[in-house]
């Protein structure tokens, strides 16, 4: 045991450095090698991700590839990723090496098999590599050219699993197959809904897409922006055809400000499947012979007790003021000056209480979703004062930004905002703002 404290002769020392140097121009060089070469040198890489990693380096672009691409992945399977890379190379295509693409890319080689026409036939337009994916995709899978923009967009964001599996949608449509009657749907589409949700913005996730459709049924696009900023833009339930009736209750009220709508949910949400203090659950409620004052006013009134009352756990979950949470790998922010502007993960209940206190809303009911993983909280201050709630999806998406009374952030706000989103890589919609 003593010997392991015993200093390295100069024959081992000089041994281990030479490794080292060895290891670094093996990375180094192989950029310098023709394509092809180098898609063969990430193929013949075998083993544990671990001695891949000291192999190839931890922040060696191939290493994306090497997980999404041949790590876990059947001989038959790897040898499909093996063959598109190469047929890529060939091309001296720009799709190649860059991280963000490596699962699209991935998810092309494993349905390569049902390819409606060859890849040597694709010949990019553009040197800009989303385009391409999008040309590639569309070429390889989409037989008549009407697969919607959001579905090819959604390859190009890296959201090719996020609420239905969009390969398999792609597959779906490029066959000239009816959307409606693709298997992987969370609810049934009537044909007015398919035609709505084929004319949703390029920009759009499926949920967005799905959101925009149903609005349109209804004639009520405008209410987009504040659906989509509720819990019915990070979400499809079991109920969904309920939450559509709060849409129409909304919208029948007279001078209503649309942005409450989305507090409103909160507490329903709430009293539907959680329960309120003193309350328990009423699955069956509903908004029928209800005036939009008194929905309001006790929406208000909840906001106003929830930072105040230990919530009610779900079951399984045991919640106390010291509980904590794996954070989200989002980097907090610091800017204009020391410790004028500062983003901050809330990793405690007891965080998550005071926010709420400050705010004046319900940020502490969110602590079950923490603690599941589902979501990070995090707070803004500018000058030490506390200026916006922000909720961050685990898919890196920020779905909510509430100042005090739940009121929406301001300009000033939205630039900090983006700034760290910039940072971190986050997506921020366009209700937000």
């Amino acid at each position: 045991m003593a010997n392991r404290h015993k200093p390295l002769s100069h024959e081992a020392w000089q041994a281990e450095q030479a490794v080292i140097v060895l290891a670094a121009a093996r990375r180094l060089y192989w950029r310098k090698w023709p394509l092809r070469q180098q898609v063969e040198y990430l193929f013949n890489q075998g083993g544990p991700l671990t001695a891949v990693q000291a192999q190839l380096g931890t922040d060696c672009v191939l290493l994306p590839f090497y997980e999404a691409c041949i790590l876990n992945q059947p001989e038959e399977v790897s040898q499909r990723q093996r063959k598109v890379l190469l047929a890529l190379a060939d091309q001296r295509s720009e799709l190649l090496w860059r991280p963000e693409l490596c699962q699209a890319l991935a998810a092309i080689g494993k349905h390569y098999p049902q390819r409606r026409r060859e890849l040597a036939d694709w010949k990019p337009r553009s040197r800009n590599p989303f385009r391409q994916l999008e040309s590639l995709v569309r070429h390889l899978f989409d037989q008549y050219g009407d697969v919607p923009a959001w579905v090819l967009n959604s390859w190009i964001a890296g959201r090719l699993y996020e609420g239905i599996d969009i390969p398999r949608l792609t597959l779906h449509l490029g066959q000239g197959l009816a959307l409606r009657k693709f298997q992987g749907l969370p609810l049934t589409l009537t044909r007015k809904l398919e035609h709505h949700l084929r004319q949703a913005p390029a920009n759009c996730t499926f949920l967005e897409a799905l959101r925009y459709a149903q609005l349109a049924d209804r004639d009520a696009l405008s209410w987009l922006g504040p659906v989509l900023d509720s819990r019915l833009g990070r979400e499809i339930g079991r109920d969904d055809s309920f939450w559509l009736t709060v849409v129409d209750f909304f919208r029948a009220a007279p001078a209503v400000d649309m942005w409450r709508f989305g507090p409103v949910c909160d507490w329903i949400h709430q009293k539907r499947s959680v329960g309120l203090p003193l309350e328990p659950p009423q699955p069956g409620f509903t908004l029928k012979g209800r005036s939009m004052a008194s929905v309001l006013h006790q929406t208000e009134q909840w906001h106003r007790q929830v930072a105040r009352l230990p919530p009610i756990p779900e079951e399984g979950v045991d919640i106390t003021a010291a509980t904590t949470w794996e954070p989200l790998a989002v980097a907090d922010f610091n800017g204009g000056g020391p410790g004028k502007v500062q983003i901050t993960q809330l990793r405690t209940y007891r965080d998550l209480l005071r926010e709420g206190w400050a705010q004046r809303h319900c940020v502490s009911t969110y602590v079950q979703a923490c603690v599941r993983g589902r979501c990070g909280i995090f707070s803004l201050t500018v000058g030490g004062v506390r200026a916006l709630t922000l909720e961050v999806l685990a898919n890196r998406t920020i779905v909510q930004a509430r100042g005090v009374f739940n009121r929406r952030m301001n300009d000033e706000e939205l630039s900090w905002v983006q700034r760290w989103a910039n940072e971190n890589r986050l997506l921020v919609p366009k209700h937000l703002y």
